[in-house]
């Protein structure tokens, strides 16, 4: 598989089909556990799971959510993960998410986080400012469950190591 930088993504016009890296290419062993979702100005609980960090498989790099069409309304989201790293320093990770309706991007997000030490457990909280959507393009959404997509992919000194799709139904 060709090597993939955040240049690549970055230049996507529409949602991967396949994932861009294999499950052997989290060389620092980067594993996910709880999740939360909240909606920055009211703080509300939009979506929460927990659980412990778990070996990524090839069926969780896929997940799909349902959310009310009142989500496609906030302007302001915080995503708190919380992760783990095995053996290896991690330097300069960063995601890249990508969000796309058919085959438009909606919009990119960014994050860096310069360092995380080896066999530690971290916690950030990344903060997405979203844009005013038009009307028309909020009902298609809508009116198409699973057309909404993302690419997340997270990177270590700039190798691809970690790629998970989604699918978003805003009619739940």
């Amino acid at each position: 598989m060709a090597a993939v930088t955040p240049e690549n993504v970055l230049s996507h016009s529409q949602a991967s089909s396949n994932f861009l890296c294999t499950l052997s290419d989290n060389i620092y062993d980067i594993r996910f556990g709880t999740f939360r979702l909240r909606e920055m100005n009211t703080n509300q609980t939009l979506f929460e799971f927990e659980r412990d960090f778990y070996e990524a498989t090839e069926d969780s790099r896929f997940i799909q959510y349902s959310f009310p069409a009142q989500f496609l309304n906030y302007r302001s989201l915080g995503t708190t993960i919380h992760f783990s790293v095995g053996d290896k320093p991690v330097d300069n990770f960063r995601m890249v998410e990508r969000h796309y309706f058919r085959n438009s991007l909606l919009q990119t997000f960014d994050y860096i986080i310069p360092f995380m030490m080896p066999n530690s457990v971290n916690t950030h909280e990344f903060i997405y400012d979203l844009p005013a959507l038009p009307d028309e393009l909020v009902n298609e959404m809508v009116r198409n469950p699973y057309e909404s997509k993302s690419d997340t992919f997270f990177f270590v000194d700039g190798k691809l190591v970690i790629h998970v799709r989604a699918e978003y139904n805003y009619s739940a």
